[in-house]
């Protein structure tokens, strides 16, 4: 761990980051992202502890892609300020976005340039920069629904920091911002009903009607099981077609995924997916959709160098 990184504990609610995961659930194809607000305090020797008490969201002007992110500033701030007003400790902690549709697994060159220039800003009130990336959406039933990374970035000093996640303690408290916040139970019920294998074929179209709307069910006529089929979008703007079908065999039924004439840079994710078995049908197309993301971002570094 970085001897910097080491000193610095962050505390966050779990309430924020189920606010943050629910932005998440809302995008598949375009980064999201807002501000995290909160206190902090420094203790002995440079260490210092960051209380997150909330989230603003990134505000009905704000703009996305499936590569960039850009916030809705002034409603921010209006919401800030109101918060401000109850919560006269308050700060502007740092911000939160995504990563979890383009498979790229850290901070960005963009990202990274951006924090420096916030805390290195006259205006900036603190000499350090909180960054929460999330990285992936994890599959229902095995930890928390996002993998998120804590980062630093501190006024005229080089680097960023990565807080390691023994440092990061989740709590149970609540928080300023959003006021309409569901309770953590209302959250982990929603997430167990996801999770549930009944009504399976419902919940996979639903989801598919929603953020993959190119794919299409289809039920055979010799067994009836049910497949979906139809292009899927890339951080480069291209759309291979995919097959996700129920497969033969004793419930729960598994669900497997192939990539229709791939071509040849994404050759190797295709063939990593033609033996493997999932739990529903848009499991199997987000984790295949990450894993050609990252191909397509590893093929484009590879080629600028």
């Amino acid at each position: 761990m970085d001897p910097i990184a080491k000193k610095v504990k962050v505390i966050v609610p779990r309430a924020a980051l189920e606010a943050v995961y629910d932005e998440c659930d809302g995008f598949d194809a375009d980064e999201t992202g807002g501000r995290l607000i909160g206190t902090y305090k420094t203790g002995f020797m440079g260490g210092m502890t960051i209380t997150v008490t909330g989230i603003i969201e990134p505000g009905p002007n704000a703009k996305r892609s499936q590569t960039s992110f850009f916030q809705d500033g002034e409603y921010q701030e209006k919401v800030f300020r109101q918060v401000e007003s109850a919560h006269p400790e308050t700060e502007h902690l740092g911000n939160w976005h995504t990563h979890h549709v383009n498979g790229y697994p850290t901070l960005s060159g963009g990202d990274r340039q951006t924090y420096h220039r916030i805390v290195n800003h006259k205006n900036h009130n603190t000499d350090f920069f909180y960054a929460l990336l999330v990285t992936a959406r994890n599959r229902p039933g095995h930890g928390e629904r996002y993998s998120v990374r804590h980062f630093l970035v501190f006024r005229d000093m080089s680097g960023e920091f990565e807080i390691h996640p023994s440092n990061v303690k989740v709590v149970d408290a609540p928080i300023a911002w959003p006021t309409g916040a569901a309770t953590v139970k209302q959250h982990v019920a929603a997430y167990e009903i996801l999770a549930a294998p009944p009504d399976q074929r419902a919940q996979d179209s639903e989801f598919f009607k929603r953020f993959q709307p190119d794919l299409r069910a289809f039920m055979g006529k010799a067994n009836g099981r049910v497949h979906w089929r139809g292009k899927i979008s890339l951080v480069d703007d291209s759309a291979p077609e995919v097959l996700v079908a129920e497969l033969d065999g004793d419930e729960p039924i598994d669900y497997g995924i192939v990539l229709k004439g791939a071509p040849p840079a994404l050759m190797d994710v295709a063939n990593q997916f033609s033996d493997q078995r999932f739990g529903s049908a848009r499991e199997a197309v987000l984790r295949l959709e990450r894993e050609l993301n990252r191909a397509v971002y590893r093929s484009h570094v590879s080629r600028a160098h």
